[in-house]
């Protein structure tokens, strides 16, 4: 056996699905299927069942699992201490981000950070902070973007924060808003949270959801169009940042600018990795010459 073959069942069994796993691979679905069978026969054991909804663990495809995850890590910690005793910065760096960070921010930041070290390859995952979160506890990343407040396993630096926006084509009353029809888009529990709270206090009754759609993007071109309203973090404003569309920081009932973290997130004995330590340190430095928000764009109704 070797890294492919536990390469390999740790994709199968993290996707779930046959068909899903052959696509991540680059293979075709009988050679994977004929891969998982002839891996099976060198064990000894039925290691997968497979049923309509996809696949599940034997309990001896319990534990191949939990040791290929296990080989993989090893043989990685080996090649980082052979790449470290060279004193080079080289290496791969495995990052999970929050989709919003890897919109607005990572293609800058990895960039710049290549252009100083090109013999650090790079990989990247992305998906909703509390996705991102569940790779870092569960090792498949060494460096995590997520926003919000989650628990980790790791050790949490606060990069920046960000208000919350109300953007609109027509300066209103906030007051107003629930009269004007109102974008709603899928994103985080969390932040789904913090604009059901602000909602709630602000509101008798809930805004009316004229649409629903599935990214932040199309319900930036829809508040442009004026087909209504919506609360965006600053980050994700993107185009309406543009002088057609009103910006405005949402507030607390106390007048306080409501807030949404973004965390970097690394295990503490990750930084015995040259290429990890170089990363991290390079983030840090970046943040504090790099400025997010730009205040001059708001624009608040006044009576």
């Amino acid at each position: 056996m070797d890294d492919k073959e536990w390469r390999t069942f740790v994709t199968v069994v993290d996707e779930g699905n046959i068909t899903k796993a052959a696509e991540k691979l680059f293979l075709s679905q009988p050679a994977l299927s004929y891969r998982l069978r002839h891996l099976e026969d060198s064990v000894g054991y039925s290691l997968l069942l497979r049923t309509t909804e996809g696949i599940t663990l034997t309990p001896q495809g319990e534990i191949y699992y939990d040791y290929c995850k296990r080989m993989l890590h090893d043989r990685e910690s080996l090649e980082h201490a052979l790449i470290s005793s060279t004193g080079k910065i080289q290496g791969t760096l495995k990052i999970a981000s929050s989709i919003n960070f890897a919109d607005y921010e990572l293609p800058q930041l990895l960039q710049s950070f290549r252009e100083q070290y090109p013999d650090v390859h790079i990989q990247v995952k992305t998906a909703f902070s509390h996705q991102v979160v569940k790779m870092f506890n569960t090792g498949d990343c060494m460096v995590a973007f997520a926003r919000g407040g989650y628990e980790v396993s790791g050790t949490s630096e606060l990069l920046l924060e960000e208000p919350y926006c109300l953007v609109y084509k027509e300066l209103v009353p906030p007051e107003s808003l629930e009269k004007v029809p109102f974008i709603r888009y899928q994103t985080d529990a969390s932040v789904s949270n913090i604009i059901e709270n602000w909602c709630a206090e602000h509101f008798e009754e809930p805004p009316i959801v004229a649409m629903d759609v599935n990214s932040m993007s199309t319900c930036r071109h829809f508040v442009r169009a004026g087909l209504g309203w919506s609360i965006l973090t600053y980050m994700g404003l993107g185009s309406c940042k543009d002088k057609d569309i009103y910006v405005s920081p949402l507030r607390s009932k106390d007048g306080n600018y409501i807030t949404r973290d973004t965390n970097m997130v690394y295990a503490k004995d990750a930084t015995n990795l040259i290429a990890v330590k170089t990363f991290i340190e390079y983030v840090r430095n970046y943040y504090k010459e790099h400025t997010v928000v730009d205040d001059s764009i708001f624009r608040e109704y006044k009576a």
